[in-house]
């Protein structure tokens, strides 16, 4: 019996220890604090749904308006670009010529008068007479790249003598300052382009 007793109060003292009221409350507290949380999650979710299609209403919305405003002005405004695009490098050109004639008035006009006179010049010296000296002087300085001109406001003669990479042109006034020997060396140097 005795032993009976001590089962009978080891059962009543694990019924008090396995208190089943408390852990229902516990279950319930659990279960209130997972509602909650899913209700404030819902809450929070359905929110940034609402943001997102109201977000994606307005980016259709401006695509459409960009896709009409290009669609309808496509042709009209690449040509309208490209018109402008033309005249603004027709402009530079012109801008850019007058600043050359600003900086070098007198230059434009004589390298005008120079190419004039390269067209109106004949090469008659291609075929030389076999027994013409000075003619077949003058063809070897022009086939070397030299030409002689006279210089019609002061009658100085000049030679005017073209680099070997056709860069450059230079010219040298031909006068009694210098010897001849000084004149035909820097005349070489300046056709072959050494120094």
């Amino acid at each position: 019996m005795e032993q009976q007793s001590d089962i009978i109060k080891e059962i009543i003292a694990l019924k008090d220890k396995f208190n089943s009221d408390e852990q229902i409350e516990a279950f319930k507290e659990v279960a209130e604090n997972v509602r909650k949380f899913e209700e404030i999650t819902t809450q929070k979710s359905e929110e940034l749904r609402k943001e997102l299609r109201m977000l994606n209403r307005k980016l259709t919305t401006i695509k459409a308006g960009a896709k009409k405003s290009t669609d309808q002005n496509d042709p009209n405004f690449n040509d309208l670009i490209a018109k402008h695009e033309r005249e603004k490098f027709e402009l530079d050109e012109l801008n850019a010529q007058l600043e050359m004639e600003e900086k070098y008035p007198f230059e434009s006009y004589s390298l005008c008068k120079e190419l004039e006179e390269l067209e109106n010049m004949s090469v008659e010296d291609e075929t030389l007479p076999k027994d013409d000296n000075i003619s077949l002087q003058l063809h070897l300085y022009r086939k070397l790249g030299i030409q002689f001109i006279e210089d019609e406001n002061t009658h100085e003669l000049k030679a005017r003598i073209e680099s070997p990479d056709g860069n450059d042109i230079h010219t040298v006034v031909i006068d009694d300052r210098h010897s001849q020997y000084f004149m035909t060396n820097h005349l070489w140097e300046l056709t072959t382009g050494s120094s």
